[in-house]
């Protein structure tokens, strides 16, 4: 293995576990807020595609206005 002159690992520097656990975190909370967005949105989805559902299974003879 080549070295460029620095003997010292990442691991070996004292900032290192604050760095890590900071990124753990940080990529923690920015799974749990991807996922709360999505389950907002599946559940947006969810009640539009239950309106038209509705709109759908309307009998012709019901259907007063087609714009609606």
């Amino acid at each position: 293995m080549k070295t460029n002159g620095n003997k010292r690992v990442l691991e070996s520097h004292k900032i290192f576990p604050f760095v890590a656990w900071g990124l753990t975190i940080g990529f923690s909370f920015f799974v749990y807020n991807i996922t709360s967005d999505l389950k907002d949105i599946t559940l947006d989805l969810q009640q539009q595609t239950q309106v038209l559902q509705e709109q759908v299974n309307t009998p012709v003879n019901e259907i007063e206005d087609f714009d609606a």
